[in-house]
């Protein structure tokens, strides 16, 4: 697909993409704050290296963290959540994108 047609789409469906992109920002932040919180978990729990490397890399390191470790409950719930508000904003832009 050519950058023009795409942005074709974009400009002629605004009202499909931009809630999509909203609700995709929202999955992204809930899904950063809980590596945030998977890392402070950790770093409370003293498990030094995952705390850390969760600081930089975020929910990429905080989700199998959280998984591991029953402790990080509340980051996992976030994280989760967070994907699945990501998925339905691309469940959103796919739909739009098969009606247009």
């Amino acid at each position: 697909m050519s950058q023009q047609a795409l942005l074709e789409y974009f400009i002629s469906n605004q009202w499909i993409t931009i809630p999509a992109f909203i609700i995709f920002v929202i999955g992204v932040t809930l899904c950063w704050f809980g590596g945030l919180m998977a890392a402070l978990t950790a770093i409370g729990n003293q498990r030094w290296a995952w705390g850390l490397v969760t600081i930089f890399l975020g929910p990429v390191t905080g989700i199998p963290y959280s998984l591991l470790y029953k402790e990080a409950e509340y980051p996992r719930s976030l994280m989760m959540r967070g994907l699945l508000v990501i998925l339905v904003a691309a469940i959103i832009f796919g739909v739009g994108w098969l009606v247009s």
